[in-house]
């Protein structure tokens, strides 16, 4: 389960625990409501009852009391019938080819337990089973078996089987070539969609997120990952805003994608960091474990361990400079590393990292350079270091934390 390493908020879904015992509450009043709204699609009502309480622990922050939590359900319910009935027809059309995948029992009964391992499953990122592309393959081959019969009743047999042999080459390698490229397609689509599920960690924290295929995300404060609902062995990607060090689960077929700004990383097997704050100019890649290519539009540049690419809108690719790994690399060794940036930009910083609101009453000390190379568990250490290379002094301006110079009477000194 996603696991940010945050304070648990303290509204109606405060846990897990408290998300299972609200469903076993209240499924059946909401089964009953989904019945009245489905008509005869009542056989979608577990997925409508499912998706409701889904979609209530991605909005759990909002939820503060029990009523507002009924609320959310009943009219999440409303809304989910509406789109279950306005999808049945592209739901039939799939039973009919025998493509349909439902785990639900037709007549719309809700059976608790498993309605509850399906709600466990999306909130952990559900890994699908693969049916479809063996359907496809055993209808091709179906359709091929007609096409030679048909044909060798007027030409010879063996000619026949030859080219019946090259022409399924020729269609089996289109067909890897165009699933190859629809794969790609689809996965950049599904971490762009409106319902993939976001982790959101907060200033001063970090987050630790199984995806569900053996990949490990260790989230950096003030970032988000976007996590794809349908997210499985073979749809594996996500889109990042922020920073975070992937463990890549090694010996899958399909490649992990991470979406970050203009760059596309690509991995198997591997352990890297991505970087691209929304008020950093660029996307920085850095390998430490095993190797990845960084992508930009159709440009590709591999990157080995040790190593780090650079990406930057409208600009070509490049490898990242020992300094720019340093900096990537720094939370994740406990440090804090800021290069003659101005106060302003390490403001941001110490709030990032360490959580601390500082403001500065005289806008002129903003531009003043700062550079800081701190621990992460010691706020005080990067103070000092801002005081001593910005020239400024650390009080307080009444009740806030404040930077300010020797000549301000108002800023009392700690």
């Amino acid at each position: 389960m996603t696991t940010p390493d945050a304070p648990r908020p303290n509204g109606a879904l405060a846990d897990e625990n408290a998300l299972k015992a609200a469903f076993l509450a209240q499924h059946a009043a909401l089964s009953a409501e989904a019945r009245s709204r489905l008509g005869e699609a009542v056989a979608l009502t577990p997925k409508v009852v499912e998706g409701a309480f889904v979609r209530a622990w991605d909005q759990r922050a909002s939820i503060a009391t029990a009523d507002d939590l009924h609320k959310f359900l009943v009219d999440d319910v409303h809304h989910g019938a509406a789109r279950a009935l306005s999808r049945r027809v592209a739901a039939h059309r799939f039973a009919q080819h025998g493509t349909s995948e439902s785990h639900h029992d037709v007549s719309g009964d809700i059976d608790p337990t498993a309605s509850w391992l399906h709600i466990q499953h999306a909130l952990h990122g559900e890994e699908h089973a693969p049916g479809t592309l063996a359907a496809v393959a055993a209808a091709s081959r179906h359709e091929a078996a007609g096409h030679i019969a048909v044909v060798g009743r007027s030409t010879g047999v063996w000619w026949v089987i030859g080219l019946g042999a090259v022409a399924a080459v020729v269609i089996i390698a289109g067909m890897m070539y165009m699933n190859t490229v629809a794969a790609k397609g689809k996965v950049a689509k599904a971490v762009n969609d409106a319902d993939a599920r976001p982790v959101v960690t907060p200033a001063a924290r970090s987050g630790n997120v199984d995806l569900g295929d053996g990949t490990a995300v260790t989230v950096a404060p003030e970032s988000k990952l976007l996590i794809p609902k349908d997210f499985s062995p073979t749809l594996r990607g996500v889109r990042l805003e922020g920073a975070a060090t992937f463990t890549v689960a090694p010996g899958l077929k399909d490649q992990f994608q991470v979406f970050a700004g203009p760059a596309v990383v690509i991995a198997k097997g591997t352990v890297f960091t991505v970087s691209g704050y929304a008020a950093d100019s660029a996307v920085t890649v850095v390998v430490k474990e095993g190797a990845v290519d960084v992508k930009q539009g159709d440009a590709i540049m591999p990157a080995a361990a040790g190593a780090g690419v650079v990406v930057r809108e409208g600009a070509a690719m490049r490898a990242a400079t020992a300094d720019e790994i340093a900096d990537v690399n720094a939370w994740k060794d406990g440090t804090v590393i800021v290069r003659a940036k101005p106060l302003s930009s390490a403001l941001k910083s110490i709030k990032r990292w360490y959580g601390f609101d500082i403001v500065v009453p005289k806008a002129e000390l903003l531009t003043r350079p700062v550079t800081i190379h701190a621990s992460l568990d010691s706020a005080m250490q990067a103070v000092g270091q801002v005081e001593k290379s910005a020239g400024v002094l650390f009080g307080y301006y009444g009740e806030n934390m404040a930077f300010s110079d020797s000549s301000d009477k108002k800023l009392r000194r700690h």
